[in-house]
This record gives C-alpha cells, sequence and structure tokens, in this order.
C-alpha cells in the first residue's frame, strides 16, 4: 500500500515529466504580468546559490525536495518541494485534485540584474476547484511557504 507521500511523489514526477515536455516543443510562451497568484521574491544572490538554499530550507524542516531542472537553455532552474503536512487535505478534496498539486514549483531566474523566485500562491487550488479541504490546506501552506521564499532571498 503506498503512503500518501509515496502517491504525492508519484503525482508530481507525472506532472513534472509532463511540463518538461511541454516546455520543449519549442513553442513559444506568451509572457503576462504575474497576478495575484504568485509569490514573487527577488534577490542579490545568484540562482544556484538561492536554489542551494531552497534545498537546505527544505530539508532541514524535513519537507521533501523532489528535484530541480534547468530549463529554457538553463536561464531557469525550477524546484520541486512538498509539505508532507498539507497531503491529508489535498487528497481528501479528490484524487482529480492531484493536477493542482503546490507542492512546490519554484522558478528561479536572472532578469533586469537581479535573481528572481516564482512560486504559486497556494491558495490558487481552491480557487480553481473551491473546496474546504483546499481552502484549508492552502491557507496552512501560505505562510510555511512564504516564509522559505523570505528566508531564501535575503
Amino acid at each position: 500500500m503506498n503512503s500518501p507521500l509515496t502517491s504525492i511523489s508519484a503525482a508530481l514526477v507525472f506532472v513534472a515529466v509532463g511540463a518538461l515536455a511541454a516546455c520543449s516543443t519549442g513553442m513559444p510562451v506568451k509572457t503576462a504580468t504575474p497576478n495575484a497568484n504568485f509569490m514573487l521574491r527577488t534577490t542579490a544572490k545568484s540562482p544556484d546559490v538561492v536554489v542551494f538554499d531552497i534545498k537546505s530550507y527544505v530539508l532541514d524542516r524535513k519537507w521533501l525536495y523532489l528535484a530541480e531542472f534547468k530549463l529554457k537553455n538553463a536561464e531557469v532552474t525550477v524546484v520541486k518541494l512538498c509539505v508532507p503536512s498539507a497531503s491529508k487535505d489535498i487528497w481528501a478534496a479528490g484524487l482529480h485534485v492531484s493536477a493542482l498539486l503546490p507542492c512546490g514549483h519554484i522558478g528561479v531566474y536572472q532578469e533586469g540584474g537581479v535573481t528572481r523566485l516564482s512560486m504559486l500562491d497556494p491558495r490558487f487550488m481552491n480557487r480553481l476547484n473551491p473546496d474546504p479541504n483546499l481552502e484549508k490546506a492552502g491557507n496552512d501552506l501560505y505562510p510555511l511557504l512564504s516564509s522559505m521564499l523570505d528566508a531564501v532571498s535575503k
């Protein structure tokens, strides 16, 4: 029997492979202004240092550090992580929400002479699929992930 964490990890790997396949098509990507669904930070640190700091932060808290991928000719590093404490509430909303898993896709890239971090606000899950379990998970995750972004961008 798979544990909830194994299921989350498997779902995230599936999502990551799909995302990588989409990114490798060479299709142009329309750039839009970030909205309230994104948590953004900037730092003077290099992208490699930020990725190292994210990994250290995640491992120190015994969260799951799933992977990091360099995309767009190594211009962007996408870091994948999971906060296991949210799994119970997320899965209670139904297995279909596996496509929404907010475990963490953090984009780390340089733009305009600074390193930028971009992450989906975990509360977006409930905006897309209203459910009390997703609302709770997003509200529980938001301060945890926001604190992580603040810490690694200092």
